[in-house]
């Protein structure tokens, strides 16, 4: 895939707050955001309960991506998130990351940056592969969402562990029918 790391990290940054909304709605397990901000490099300097009211509802904002199933739709769900952001892109080198393009003002407050980036970055995803390569897993029961990012574009679960569960559960399907029918393994 042609994601080079800040455009494609921006996508996971996307997914794991679309994630930890929703397996926990309400904000009872504590810090969650946060982690989320720090797995990804952002950095939390203006981190008051307010950046987590917002990050909820951006979460929810930007699950509409993830839900859509046709082009049009996805277009239309991008296009909602790019109005409500502000983006001012520059060029910025810092943390010895060499130069590279920050989507925000340099004085942005997380939720601005996280919001940009994460517009931008959906936006990108969209326009370049439409809508083959994000949506909700695969796996029975999971409300999760995915983005691939792989070369081959062959993912369909947010986790290998729900893909092992859904090859594991096929594969004992498979094996109490043919025990039924009296076949060899």
């Amino acid at each position: 895939m042609d994601f080079i790391g800040y455009r494609s990290d921006a996508i996971c940054a996307a997914v794991d707050l679309v994630n930890v909304v929703t397996e926990d709605p309400e904000g009872l397990l504590p810090d969650q955001l946060h982690r989320v901000l720090v797995a990804h490099a952002y950095q939390v300097l203006d981190a008051s309960e307010s950046v987590e009211s917002a990050l909820r509802a951006w979460a929810r904002r930007l699950r509409t991506v993830f839900d859509v199933r046709t082009l049009d739709e996805a277009a239309v769900a991008v296009n909602a998130l790019l109005l409500d952001v502000r983006i001012e892109p520059h060029l910025t080198c810092h943390d010895g990351d060499g130069w590279h393009l920050h989507y925000t003002a340099p004085e942005a407050g997380v939720v601005d940056r996280m919001r940009a980036t994460t517009a931008f970055a959906l936006a990108m995803l969209v326009s370049e592969y439409g809508v083959d390569r994000h949506g909700h897993c695969a796996a029975d029961g999971c409300a999760r969402v995915y983005a691939d990012t792989s070369r081959n574009a062959a993912r369909r679960y947010c986790s290998s562990a729900c893909a092992n569960r859904t090859a594991v559960a096929a594969h004992r399907t498979r094996a109490r029918a043919q025990a039924r029918q009296g076949s060899p393994r």
